[in-house]
C-alpha cells in the first residue's frame, strides 16, 4: 500500500500542481470575452460593496451571530457563496482549524462560517490586523515563536486558531503540498475542513505568480464563486506519534478526502518552480532575442556609398588596427560602419562592447600593409588581449584608453604632414 502510494507520489510533476493561465485555452476564452463587459461593471459595483462590507466587518463583533449572517448576504452579493457539507463534525472545542489552499478568499469562506483567527504573515499595524481578521503572532520570528504564540491565543480567547499548512495555493486538483508542522505542534486536536472552488466562467482562482489583488479583481469579475467546505472528523496525534508523523497522516486524509495525492513538494518548491518558470525563462529568451538582434545587425554593415567612402572606411580601420593590433579587421570595420569614428570604435572595443576573437601572430603580420615605419614608439599601453573581467580591467582601463587615443591621434597627424 506504502509502495504504491509512493509510486503515485513520484508521478506527480510540480508543474501539475498550479495554474500557468487564469483564462481557457480554445473555444473557452469566447465566453469569457463576450462577458468582459458585464463582468467589468459588476467588478466596479462590488467593489463600492465591498467598501461598505469592510465598514461593517470593523463594526461588528467577530463572534457575533449578527455578523455571521450580516456578512453571509454581503459576501453573496459581492459573488462569494459558502455551502458546508458535514457540519456536524465540527467540533467547537477544536480550537485549530486546518485547511486545504486553493484561493485568496478561502481565509474569508471559512470565516464567514466558523470565524477564526489567522497568523498574519504581514508587518501590519494591530489595528489593521484586527481589522482583517489577522494577528500577529511573530511569524517571521521563526516556528517556536509562532508556536509560543499560538498557544498562547488558544489559551486566552475562544476564536480557534486557522491555518493553511501547505503555505501556498494550489490548483487543488491533482495534489496537496507538504504540510508545515507547525499547526500539529500546538498539542491540540485539528479539526480538518476540506475547500474547493467552482466558478461558472473557467477563470482560475489562482495561478502562479498571480498577485492577490488579481485574485479579488476576477472574484468580483466572475457573476460568483462557489466555496464548498466539507468538515473531517477532528483528528488528534497517536500515542507516540510524532509530530512530523502526526502531520504527514492529516495530510494524506484530507488529500484523499480529496481524490488528489499527497506530495513531498513544499511551498519553498513552489517559490524555486516559480522562478524558474516566470523569471529564468523569459529572461533566457530575451538573451537570447538580444543575441539575435545582435547578429543581425553586426551582419548587416553599412554598406559605402561610393569608392571613395570605401577607401575612407578602409582607412579609418588601418588607424585602429594601429592601436589595437589583435583585433579583426573585419570586426573593426563592422563598427566603424556603424560608429563613422575612430576614437568611437576604440572606446567601443577597449570596454567591450564590441566582441572578438584575437588574430594570431601571423594573421597579423600577413593582413598588416608594409608602411614606413615612423619615428613614434608604439605605445606600452596597446595590450595585445583586453580583459573581459570588470575587476582586472577598470584599474587601468581610463588611463590605457587615453593613452591608446592620445596615440592615434598623433599617428593619423604624422601620415597626414607626410602626405602633405
Amino acid at each position: 500500500m506504502v509502495r504504491s502510494a509512493d509510486s503515485v507520489m513520484s508521478q506527480v510533476r510540480i508543474e501539475d500542481l498550479f495554474n500557468d493561465s487564469r483564462f481557457p485555452s480554445g473555444a473557452g476564452v469566447i465566453g469569457v470575452v463576450l462577458y468582459f463587459p458585464v463582468g467589468l461593471l459588476l467588478a466596479v459595483l462590488r467593489f463600492f460593496i465591498g467598501l461598505h462590507t469592510y465598514v461593517i466587518s470593523c463594526i461588528l463583533p467577530k463572534s457575533s451571530i449578527i455578523r455571521s449572517c450580516v456578512f453571509r448576504v454581503m459576501y453573496g452579493i459581492l459573488g462569494i457563496v459558502v455551502t458546508v457539507t458535514n457540519p456536524e463534525n465540527r467540533d467547537k472545542r477544536c480550537k485549530v482549524i486546518v485547511t486545504n489552499f486553493v484561493s485568496s478568499f478561502d481565509r474569508t469562506a471559512v470565516d464567514l462560517v466558523y470565524p477564526a483567527i489567522m497568523p498574519s504573515v504581514w508587518d501590519l499595524p494591530p489595528l489593521l490586523n484586527w481589522m482583517l481578521g489577522y494577528s500577529n503572532m511573530g511569524v517571521k520570528q521563526g516556528r517556536d515563536i509562532l508556536i509560543r504564540n499560538a498557544k498562547k491565543h488558544l489559551l486566552e480567547s475562544n476564536l480557534p486558531v486557522l491555518a493553511h499548512p501547505e503555505g501556498a495555493s494550489t490548483n487543488g486538483k491533482v495534489g496537496m503540498l507538504k504540510f508545515s508542522v507547525w499547526p500539529f505542534s500546538l498539542e491540540d486536536p485539528v479539526q480538518p475542513i476540506l475547500i474547493s472552488v467552482q466558478r461558472p466562467i473557467p477563470i482560475a482562482a489562482s495561478v502562479l505568480g498571480g498577485r492577490w489583488w488579481l485574485d479579488v479583481f476576477w472574484s468580483l469579475f466572475v457573476p460568483y464563486t462557489h466555496f464548498k467546505l466539507r468538515v473531517l472528523p477532528t483528528m488528534e496525534a497517536q500515542d507516540e506519534e510524532s509530530v512530523e508523523d502526526f502531520t504527514k497522516r492529516v495530510q494524506q486524509v484530507m488529500a484523499e478526502e480529496l481524490g488528489i495525492t499527497a506530495t513531498n513538494f513544499s511551498s519553498a518548491d513552489k517559490v524555486e518552480y516559480a522562478k524558474r518558470k516566470l523569471i529564468v525563462q523569459p529572461d533566457s529568451s530575451t538573451n537570447s532575442r538580444k543575441a539575435t538582434d545582435q547578429q543581425s545587425q553586426s551582419s548587416q554593415v553599412a554598406p559605402p556609398s561610393s569608392p571613395g567612402a570605401d577607401t575612407r572606411l578602409h582607412t579609418m580601420a588601418m588607424q585602429v588596427r594601429e592601436v589595437l593590433p589583435h583585433v579583426p579587421i573585419e570586426v573593426i570595420k563592422r563598427d566603424l560602419g556603424t560608429t563613422r569614428d575612430v576614437d568611437t570604435t576604440i572606446t567601443n572595443i577597449l570596454e567591450g562592447r564590441v566582441k572578438y576573437e584575437p588574430e594570431s601572430e601571423r594573421t597579423q603580420s600577413s593582413s598588416r600593409p608594409q608602411v614606413k615605419p615612423t619615428p613614434v614608439s608604439p605605445s606600452s599601453n596597446a595590450a595585445k588581449s583586453f580583459s573581459r573581467s570588470p575587476q582586472e580591467r577598470t584599474l587601468s582601463l581610463n588611463d590605457r584608453k587615453q593613452a591608446l587615443l592620445e596615440n592615434a591621434r598623433r599617428r593619423y597627424l604624422q601620415k597626414n604632414s607626410q602626405q602633405q
